[in-house]
């Protein structure tokens, strides 16, 4: 399997007040253009895609349009994950129907942690989460009694 791996996108950021979305654009679209040429059997984007959990409406429209692109255009399965500048659940709409077009974007941690199955790999999603929701998170599993056979 080949696939391409990329985090830290970091949408949406502002330096020194000005914003970096068209640059960010032109990095995108270059990167659109390696996705092209190397045929992946995934991409993969392992946390924030945006540079904190309230984008700029130019980020949110930026990110739709690289996924958009990236899943429907070139049919590429993506799998991503929420990182810490992200809001896990602004990342997670939607995802039960993304799935259908082999996009996967697991925004919150969750007990059940069932793999993303492209082309015989597993794809284990492990969003960014606060340590208090791991904590309770972990809690909860450990008290789920386990049947004998």
């Amino acid at each position: 399997m080949k696939f391409i791996h990329t985090a830290d996108w970091h949408l949406g950021k502002i330096v020194h007040g000005v914003h970096m979305t068209d640059d960010q654009r032109h990095a995108l679209l270059q990167f659109i253009e390696i996705v092209e040429e190397e045929k992946p059997d995934a991409v993969v984007i392992a946390g924030d895609l945006y540079d904190r959990s309230v984008p700029p409406t130019e980020a949110v429209e930026l990110l739709d349009e690289i996924l958009y692109t990236i899943n429907v255009k070139m049919n590429t399965p993506i799998v991503a994950i929420s990182g810490n500048h992200d809001s896990a659940e602004r990342l997670a709409f939607g995802s039960s129907w993304y799935r259908h077009s082999q996009l996967y974007i697991h925004g919150k941690l969750t007990k059940a942690c069932e793999p993303v199955r492209i082309k015989g790999v597993n794809f284990y999603c492990v969003p960014y989460a606060e340590p208090g929701t791991v904590r309770h998170l972990l809690k909860m599993i450990v008290s789920i009694p386990i049947k004998k056979r």
